[in-house]
């Protein structure tokens, strides 16, 4: 009976009977190609002359690094490749010798790169992993360092098999070695294909001689200072490697963080640029709806047949879109002009008791005016909140502004407060008309105006409370609102409280 040794067995299969039974890895082809690199490099640093027995993947990237050390090889070491006779021809360089496989050969799905020397043995093995269902016959695949499969005839093959076997099939099973015993173990199965009909290969070269050369080749006392000086520096050119991959992972990491921080950063710049761009255009048509009213009204006060009460309606309708325009040009500037604040601004402390009652002073005179009860509970002890005097000053002009412009005579405003022991809150509630179901959800929006208010009330640029949520939304506090129609509204200010270290 024959020994596994004299077997028909891929060398795959061959070192997986051996007693050593070598661990195998699986990588991708890409992999694989790394691996060779670092083989070859390995040899051309440290200028080891030595045979390479090699069987690798149709193509020149496959062989690039193999014919390159052949350049530098001497008499008598020499590259032998082995190659299908259909395979695709290669510039042959150097010292190397094309020796074409029989269509019988036991190699299949199996590529190497063998190292043999006086002083230094090594091997690389792979091994095709098989798709889950056989390649028809007569249909050849190619290996791309990519990972991916060429195959001759792909218009054939089944969609779906494809899709089944596209994950396995693009890696290789992977066997690394510098045994001296292994490498051995192939080379006498190499030497043994050679001999059973190779050998009459016509490629310029007496193989059967060469062979005979091989066995003096193998460090035969492995123990050698030579064999594991060459051993230790081929660990640390392994540790190197090992260490480059791994800065090089570091570098794509934190570039590929750095990417994404970048994409959303873009993202927030995009998304802010639209909305300063439809602010714009929103700007640009607020600015335009009274200056086409005052324009009409002016054309028509030119009018001879014009009547003392209508040219009266005319320069009452030009002095409200006047006021309108106004009233748009004073909000927008503040919105500009609080943007431009905000990096300057100091979230210090502030006590609401000496900032909220002189602002509510100030409109009593008005409150009169209009017949309105205006009055504020601001108790003294309230603990300090974090928000600049000013902005606070404007937050509370803009709601007692509103509070006053839709309370009919008659009504009551009040402002008190309160705290908790994470936030104060200041509450401005009137008895005015209210606000619709349909117009709460949209009252922060720039330019939003009621849709059921009364025409004398709407001269409005639609900004005030879109400033009040933006600065408190820069000191960390909200604006809450409740309102029902014709029963009033209560606008609700949080702000967060001034803890003071210990």
């Amino acid at each position: 009976m024959q020994s596994y040794q004299e077997q028909e067995v891929s060398l795959h299969r061959l070192l997986q009977l051996t007693a050593a039974a070598p661990d195998y890895v699986q990588v991708k082809p890409k992999g694989f190609k790394a691996i060779l690199q670092s083989t070859v490099e390995f040899l051309e640093a440290h200028d080891i002359q030595a045979h390479l027995l090699v069987k690798l993947p149709v193509g020149d990237l496959w062989n690039e690094d193999v014919l390159r050390y052949g350049q530098g090889l001497e008499l008598p070491y020499r590259v032998l490749r082995f190659a299908r006779p259909d395979a695709e021809p290669s510039p042959n360089l150097g010292n190397e010798v094309v020796v074409p496989l029989p269509e019988s050969h036991t190699w299949r799905g199996d590529y190497f790169v063998v190292v043999q020397s006086e002083s230094f043995a090594a091997m690389l093995i792979a091994h095709r992993l098989q798709p889950l269902s056989a390649t028809p016959t007569g249909q050849s695949q190619r290996l791309t360092p990519e990972g991916q499969r060429d195959s001759e005839d792909d218009d054939e093959a089944s969609p779906l098999l494809e899709e089944a076997t596209a994950a396995r099939s693009s890696y290789l099973s992977v066997c690394c070695s510098i045994n001296p015993d292994l490498v051995a173990t192939v080379v006498s199965a190499i030497r043994r294909q050679i001999d059973q009909g190779l050998g009459t290969a016509d490629v310029g070269l007496d193989l059967a001689a060469l062979t005979q050369q091989w066995p003096q080749l193998r460090p035969t006392h492995s123990l050698t200072p030579t064999y594991l000086t060459l051993v230790d520096r081929w660990l640390n050119w392994q540790l190197k490697r090992q260490e480059h991959l791994r800065q090089s992972a570091s570098t794509y990491r934190r570039q590929a963080l750095n990417m994404s921080s970048l994409s959303s950063q873009n993202e927030v710049l995009i998304n802010t640029l639209r909305l300063k761009d439809d602010f714009l255009n929103t700007v640009g048509q607020e600015l335009r709806t009274p200056l086409t009213t005052i324009k009409t009204a002016l054309t028509l006060l030119d009018s001879p047949h014009l009547k003392p009460p209508q040219r009266q309606r005319y320069m009452e309708m030009i002095s409200h879109e006047c006021d309108r325009q106004s009233a748009l040009i004073s909000g927008v500037l503040n919105l500009l002009q609080m943007e431009t604040s905000v990096s300057q601004a100091q979230l210090d402390p502030l006590n609401l008791s000496e900032t909220v009652p002189p602002v509510v002073s100030t409109y009593q005179p008005l409150a009169e005016e209009k017949g309105i009860m205006l009055a504020y509970t601001i108790p003294s002890r309230l603990p300090p909140v974090l928000c600049p005097d000013s902005w606070l000053r404007q937050v509370m002009i803009h709601l007692l502004n509103n509070s006053l412009k839709y309370t009919p005579s008659g009504g009551q405003v009040w402002v008190t407060a309160s705290s908790t022991a994470d936030h104060a809150e200041i509450e401005v509630r009137d008895t005015g008309i209210g606000i619709s179901a349909g117009d709460l959800p949209h009252i922060f929006e720039h330019f939003y105006r009621g849709r059921n208010l009364p025409p004398a009330e709407t001269e409005g640029a639609g900004l005030g409370l879109s400033i009040v949520q933006q600065l408190l939304l820069y000191c960390g506090g909200t604006v809450v609102t409740r309102s029902q129609p014709g029963e009033g509204t209560t606008m609700v200010v949080r702000l967060p409280i001034h803890h003071r270290r210990s």
